[in-house]
């Protein structure tokens, strides 16, 4: 095989491995977002000096309040689900652009 295909294949993967990862942080951080906001909640009020099972409903029911206002407002949720589709699309055609430049095993006949 020759060094060009190899360095091909290697930027290849590198470039999927980007990809992957930038996707995963998007999406991890959707999902960790509301946790760390329930969290910072529960601590402020127990700083306050209130129960940690007050602190804890409350700072549910303040997450469940915040993620109310997102549904309602009804462009947020599919937007955001839209730019995470559209780095995944982004992502698998940049990997794609490489297989220009790989062999395919049948043309080496």
């Amino acid at each position: 095989m020759k060094t060009e295909a190899i360095l091909a294949k290697v930027f290849k993967f590198i470039v999927f491995v980007m990809f992957t990862f930038m996707m995963l942080v998007y999406f991890g951080v959707l999902l960790v977002l509301p946790l760390d906001v329930m969290f910072q909640i529960i601590h402020l009020f127990q700083g306050l000096g209130l129960p940690v099972a007050v602190a804890g409903g409350i700072g549910i029911a303040a997450l469940g309040y915040l993620v109310y206002s997102i549904y309602k407002f009804t462009k947020l949720h599919q937007l955001l689900l839209d730019i995470g589709l559209q780095l995944i699309y982004f992502g698998q055609d940049q990997v794609k652009r490489f297989d220009d430049l790989i062999p395919s095993p049948a043309s080496k006949a």
